[in-house]
């Protein structure tokens, strides 16, 4: 059976980065219109001090993910990504990655050989 998420793999991080595909699948999938601040640059520790700083502003933490849910994850040390768990089978977590290139969705246990999930948030 398919999964809403089918149709947000293998865009190129290029044309949406981890914000800007959750703020895509908010608004297509779960008609949720939400902007998230950015300023442009390809800073790293910039664009994770953005993530940190307004998280609370959009999504609050959960105890256990469900489908669709906010993941915040830790990358090098910080919290520099985002992305949505999709509830299928053991879990998995849709984000664009940048080093791969594109969007995918991985299984939480695979995830977590490069990242650490810092929580799962509903959102506001």
């Amino acid at each position: 059976m398919p999964h809403w998420s089918d149709s947000y793999i293998d865009i190129p991080h290029a044309q949406r980065d981890c914000g800007e595909l959750v703020e895509l699948v908010l608004r297509d999938v779960f008609g949720r219109d939400m902007t998230f601040p950015r300023k442009q640059s390809s800073n790293l520790l910039h664009r994770a001090r953005l993530i940190t700083k307004y998280a609370q502003d959009f999504a609050r933490p959960v105890d256990a993910p469900f489908d669709g849910a906010g993941v915040l994850i830790l990358a090098r040390g910080r919290a520099a990504h985002i992305g949505l768990y999709c509830a299928i089978e053991q879990g998995y977590i849709l984000h664009s990655d940048e080093w791969f290139g594109a969007s995918v969705r991985e299984p939480v246990n695979r995830l977590e050989n490069r990242y650490v999930i810092q929580g799962y948030y509903a959102w506001l």
